[in-house]
């Protein structure tokens, strides 16, 4: 049995001629208008960013405030964060170049006074040798606390360099604060003092996440700082200790010096501040070494704490403590 259904041509036109024209025609006519509601849409959209473009061109180059962001969209909000945050950590740099350049202008000011002053004695008529002899052994002592002033100024920015993250590696504590010992064993016994490491403590790891030359610079200066203040055969004594309940690392130096007044105790730890007492007068130096300390365990997030090391005896001594919160 054979069937068969058929259909006109022209029936099939006639309805595709309907179908265009009842739904392709009105969408080619919205087409325009479409188009149009798009346009305008993107041209609102970006007319803030057009604005956010030419107040950065407006603006100078010495202008690193933060973006406005309350008038752009919203989609657009975590880029101007990210650029906010990039200009914060460029105006910390800034100020860090720039206080580095007033510091040394004004550290390097005695020095380089002194050099010029005994220069000019070791010229003048007259001069015998022993006074030129006199005049060189002062060039010298001066050159020295300049190149002195200006290695702590570079190690003081180093560590305040807050913008940027310092490369961390593993650290044995143990082997840097002996390390350090050892180098600061020279000026001690010029001193006829007895510096020591203390290996008494229990550690069950020194291992620490952090920078080397960083954390040695922060030793050396606390052991510096111990062997400039405190008298003759005196005691200072470097160890690594870490509690037992968290693990957490930490370094003390501790001396048998006249130690340091609780209300001193945070001025101390300023660039350029020194005690206005007999002893600091007597020291070289130029108020760099804590600072500098200071600036190196915020860097490595540790806490410095100042107290006496022997309440109960005079002198009472100075213990610095600085305490490492993260270990490797």
């Amino acid at each position: 049995m054979l069937i068969q259904v058929a259909e006109t041509l022209e029936k099939r036109s006639t309805l595709a001629s309907e179908i265009i024209q009842g739904v392709m025609l009105p969408q080619l006519l919205m087409l325009p208008l479409v188009v149009f509601l798009i346009w305008l849409a993107l041209v609102r959209g970006t007319r803030q960013i057009d604005l956010l473009e030419q107040r950065i061109r407006q603006r100078k180059s010495d202008d690193v405030s933060p973006l406005d962001i309350t008038d752009v969209p919203r989609e657009v909000s975590p880029l101007i964060a990210s650029i906010n945050d990039l200009l914060s950590r460029l105006q910390e740099s800034i100020n860090t170049q720039k206080r580095f350049l007033t510091n040394a202008a004004h550290q390097l000011k005695t020095p380089l006074a002194g050099l010029r002053m005994q220069a000019d004695l070791a010229q003048r008529e007259g001069a015998s040798a022993e006074d030129l002899k006199h005049s060189l052994l002062l060039v010298g002592r001066s050159s020295i606390r300049a190149t002195r002033t200006v290695n702590q100024l570079l190690a003081l920015a180093r560590a305040e360099a807050t913008g940027r993250e310092v490369a961390k590696a593993s650290v044995n504590l143990e082997h840097l604060v002996m390390e350090a010992v050892q180098d600061a064993l020279p000026q001690a016994l010029d001193k006829y003092m007895d510096l020591g490491f203390d290996d008494t403590s229990v550690v069950r790891t020194s291992d620490l996440l952090g920078n080397a030359v960083l954390l040695k610079e922060m030793v050396r200066n606390l052991l510096e700082n111990a062997i400039n203040y405190t008298p003759e055969r005196g005691v200072i004594t470097a160890r690594v200790l870490q509690n037992a309940s968290d693990g957490a690392l930490s370094v003390q130096v501790e001396d048998t010096g006249p130690g340091i007044p609780v209300a001193e105790r945070e001025r101390v730890l300023q660039p350029f501040y020194r005690m206005n007492d007999s002893l600091s007068n007597r020291v070289d130096g130029s108020g760099l070494g804590l600072a500098i300390v200071q600036a190196i365990a915020r860097q490595h997030k540790a806490t410095l704490t100042v107290e006496d090391a022997n309440p109960l005896h005079k002198p009472v001594g100075t213990r610095f403590t600085i305490r490492f919160e993260v270990s490797f």
